[in-house]
Parts: structure tokens; sequence; C-alpha cells
């Protein structure tokens, strides 16, 4: 096939990774900067210069690697260059004899045994460390392939931030790496930014927008202080009662809260031990605050499948019974957003605070300023029995608040000969 000139979009940033020689290159970058598009050209080119070969793009999950980079890889590449395309298993056959294939890491011993030429690893954090150490870098060794290892930072406690700072102490010169911020992507303008800033906790903005490596150790609700205890959280029996519920056995916990304007105003708690049931905690909330009253329900999303009071219906069914309209996703929420949304509501990066408690609602502070992280997971620990009114307070805030979703901007051209 005769060559042709191709038009290649990237911006500065972007095409100072592209262009770099160095055999194995980790770009860390901010959400939206454009790592998923660079992937794709990256592989489409390379596939381009070494016929016959086989590529990968690797992200933690198929359906991740469908949904972020399959649409974009079928775009970008003209058709006179495709031979063959595979819609269940992601690959694209080119002209050439090269095939890129797109692959998801949770079944990482399922690669095993290939030759790769190439290969990008997107969100390379949120794999495990054996999908590089015992499965793709093996594959890479009688091809001399090459690696791009592209990622959203996820703390220092984690093999991808040990390979980072490897690069700098790499004497080879086969290892390169970059760290760029969303800003510095080009795709996303100024106000977006600063738009999120005021919808994250100020950790989570650093991480995700500004590529810092965040420290997920020491106390999970890590914006909480006294400020945010007042007894002006008072309850506005006008408004209706937010409650958030996490169905555990014991306690079985609820955080009794109502939003004004922009704020939250949590007034009450309740936890109720010696194995309550979900029928038992509807009738104290009914107790306490009339039958008339209006009861938006936060609970914990997989109540809609859970009998933990044992008699056929489900958690979310009986606080339907009980008169409570129910407010929770199908899917379950996933903890580091939980955790973000919380941090958030506390003090979010602008430093303002959008959540009051009052001083009766111990329980709730002392989960708050006790709560830490298990070592070595950053996941909360929850053998100091202290979660369950941080989970049903991260319920109720996730129904209420919702985070940033910057869309990305046009692009410059980057001509490819």
């Amino acid at each position: 096939m005769a060559s042709k000139t191709l038009d290649i979009s990237l911006r500065p940033a972007q095409g100072e990774v592209f262009s770099a020689k160095n055999r194995f290159r980790v770009l860390v970058a901010g959400r939206r900067f454009g790592k998923s598009y660079l992937s794709c050209i990256e592989l489409f080119t390379k596939a381009l210069e070494r016929p016959g070969e086989t590529f990968f793009y690797c992200a933690p999950t198929y359906r991740m690697a469908k949904d972020i980079a399959w649409k974009t890889l079928k775009k970008i590449i003209p058709k006179e260059y495709i031979r063959a395309k595979n819609e269940t298993d992601l690959r694209l056959d080119l002209v050439n004899d090269s095939t890129i294939e797109l692959k998801g890491t949770e079944n990482a011993m399922a690669l095993r045994g290939r030759s790769l030429a190439g290969v990008v690893l997107d969100e390379a954090a949120f794999m495990e460390s054996e999908v590089w150490f015992e499965v793709i870098r093996p594959a890479l060794a009688d091809k001399q392939g090459w690696a791009l290892f592209i990622s959203t930072p996820d703390g220092t406690a984690s093999w991808f931030y040990d390979l980072w700072c490897f690069c700098e102490e790499d004497k080879t010169g086969d290892w390169i790496r970059w760290c760029y911020t969303t800003i510095e992507g080009g795709n996303v303008p100024a106000h977006e930014v600063e738009a999120a800033r005021a919808q994250l906790d100020s950790r989570t903005f650093r991480q995700e927008f500004e590529a810092s490596f965040e420290n997920l150790t020491g106390l999970v609700a890590v914006s909480f202080n006294d400020t945010n205890i007042s007894t002006e959280a008072q309850d506005i029996s006008v408004l209706p009662l937010l409650l958030g519920v996490d169905f555990n056995v014991d306690p079985m916990s609820g955080i009794c809260a109502v939003r004004k304007d922009d704020t939250l105003y949590v007034f009450d708690e309740i936890m109720m031990r010696g194995g309550a049931t979900t029928w038992d905690f509807a009738e104290e909330v009914t107790r306490r605050y009339g039958v008339d009253r209006r009861v938006l329900a936060c609970p914990d999303p997989t109540g809609g499948a859970r009998k933990t009071s044992g008699v056929g219906v489900t958690d979310h069914t009986i606080l339907r019974r009980s008169g409570f309209t129910v407010q929770s996703p199908k899917a379950p929420w996933k903890i580091r957003d939980k955790i973000t949304a919380v941090n958030t509501a506390l003090l979010d990066a602008s430093g303002a605070r959008r959540t009051y408690i009052h001083p009766r609602c111990k329980e709730l502070i002392k989960s708050l300023r006790t709560l830490t992280y298990a070592p070595g997971t950053g996941l909360p620990n929850k053998n100091l029995g202290v979660d369950h009114a941080f989970d049903a307070f991260g319920y109720l805030v996730l129904q209420q608040f919702n985070l940033a979703k910057p869309e990305a901007m046009g692009t410059t051209s980057y001509r490819l000969y």
C-alpha cells in the first residue's frame, strides 16, 4: 500500500510523550489529559512501523478497555488500513499483518504466552503488579518490545508509584517519566477545573486534577475538624428528613439531616444494637419524627437485594413499606467515591464547608475522628468498629452531592509523516 500523510491531533504535552524514543515511558496525568487518545495514536503508529507484529492495549477490565479505547481506535484508524475487525475479541488486523488487541487485566494469567512488540497499560495504577512483572514484561522480551504506562495516580503504597520512582533512578536510558496536570494537558479549560475544585476534597482534587501521588494512610475523613461541629445543625421540620442508612446487624445505623440550599445539617443519629431489624429501625424513625414527615432514605445500595430482617423482603422494600422514599442506585457505590464525597462535603478544595453536625451525633463524630485506613490497603479499617456511622453518612452525602465530570475540549494539529 502506498504511503500517505496522516493527520494526527495531539496537544503539545501529548506530543512530547509520543515523540520520546525511550523504550519504557511512564506518564502520570490528571483527568481528561487525553491519555486514552494518546494510547490509541501510539498503538496505531507503532503498528504501522512494525509489520506482522502484535500490540496490546490493556485496561484494568475488559469493559474499561472497550468503553475507553475501542471506539476511539476505530475512529482514528482510516478504513483502508484495516483488513479485519473482531468486535467480540476487540481486535483489529491491519493490512500490514500487524494486530492491535484490547485486553482487560482482571484475569492477567489468561494473557500469558503471547509475544508482543509493544503495549500500552492504561490506568496502570489500578492493575495488579503481576500484570507487568509476570505477564507483560516477559512477553516483550523476545521482540525487545516497548511499553507505555499511563495513569492517574493511586497513592504511594502501590507498585506503580515504585515504578514511577524507579524511572528517576534508572541509569540505562530505557526509562523516562512525565507528570502533567489536567490544565497542562490542554483539553479542559481552567474554569472547568475550578468548578471541580468546589466539588472535590483537596486530596482528591490534587490526585485527580494535579496528578499528585497522595498518601492514603492515616485518617479517612481528612477534611473533618471541629469547625464542622455546630449546635446550629438543627432540624427544619418543613424540609424532608434525609436519612442515611447502613444495614449492619449490630449496630444498624442511621444519620438524620436536612438540606437547606447547598448546606447539609446533620442533627441526629440512630444507632440500634441487639439485633434490631430494618422494621425496628423504620419504626424508630417514625416514632421520632412522626408518620406525616416526608423521609428520603439514602441507604446502602446492596440493601435492594439483601434481606437482613430474614422475613422474605429486602431492606429497601421494608423502607418503602414504612412510607419512606428510597433514593439509591442499583449498583453499589465505589468505596473511593464514598470517601471522596464525605471529605468534599466536610471541606471542599476551594475551602468551603457544606456539612455541619450537631454535637449530639457522638457516634458519627467519633467515626469521622478515628476511622483510619487499613495498613497497605487504601481502604477503611473495618476492624476498628467505627465505620458504620461513616458509611451511613457516606450514602447520604453521595445522594446529595455530585462530583465534577469536566468534558474534553478541542485539539490542535500534529502531523505524522
